[in-house]
């Protein structure tokens, strides 16, 4: 989009359920962000939130909240400014998940030694609020996929140059439904075997 100098596109997952009156919806959220002169970088349309109680609506603004520490990218707005702002960061040369960049990048990441590999974290985010997009599936439930939350522990190089294995941390967030997994310091994410019944009314 930076090449083609887009104003901002559309990014979506391809295992996503839209929300009844998804396009409606979505045009009167643009619509008030037009209105209220925000300036933003990314808007979630969907994401798993982690941080609940530590959000807030935009003063004078319905369909909007500044949101904290999240999993997911299942389809958000971005911006010029906010591709280019995290296009600046040289992404690709750190091993790190794009659901773990974007709160890093608009500064929300728990993890301080992640945050302190990207400066300056300036990007300016914005959610939904009542989401309009959530997951097919949930972890556990019939034609439920993934290569990534459940691949196998990574043995890493520690400051010493001995090999060593990340294993789960501790829980964080305050989700709605069940806990997610924290990430190993090494920048790796870790697997929680969970029942399915955590995920499956997440958000709702």
């Amino acid at each position: 989009m930076v090449k083609k100098n887009y104003g901002k596109v559309m990014v979506l997952e391809d295992d996503i359920r839209f929300e009844m009156f998804f396009k409606q919806n979505l045009q009167q959220l643009l619509d008030e962000v037009e209105t209220s002169k925000i300036k933003w970088d990314l808007i979630y349309l969907g994401r798993k939130r982690l941080k609940i109680s530590l959000e807030s609506y935009l003063e004078g603004v319905n369909r909007l909240v500044w949101p904290h520490y999240s999993y997911w990218t299942l389809g958000y707005v971005l911006s010029l400014s906010g591709a280019q702002k995290l296009l600046a960061q040289r992404p690709l040369g750190k091993m790190l998940p794009v659901d773990e960049y974007l709160p890093v990048m608009f500064d929300k990441h728990p993890k301080e030694q992640w945050l302190n590999h990207f400066s300056p974290r300036d990007l300016v985010a914005l959610s939904a609020q009542p989401l309009l997009l959530y997951p097919t599936h949930y972890t556990g439930e019939p034609g439920y996929f993934t290569d990534t939350e459940d691949s196998e522990v990574v043995s890493i190089w520690n400051e010493h140059g001995a090999p060593e294995s990340r294993q789960p941390d501790t829980m964080l967030g305050d989700t709605e439904h069940g806990m997610i997994s924290d990430q190993g310091a090494g920048l790796l994410r870790s697997d929680v075997k969970a029942d399915a019944t955590m995920f499956r009314n997440d958000e709702l």
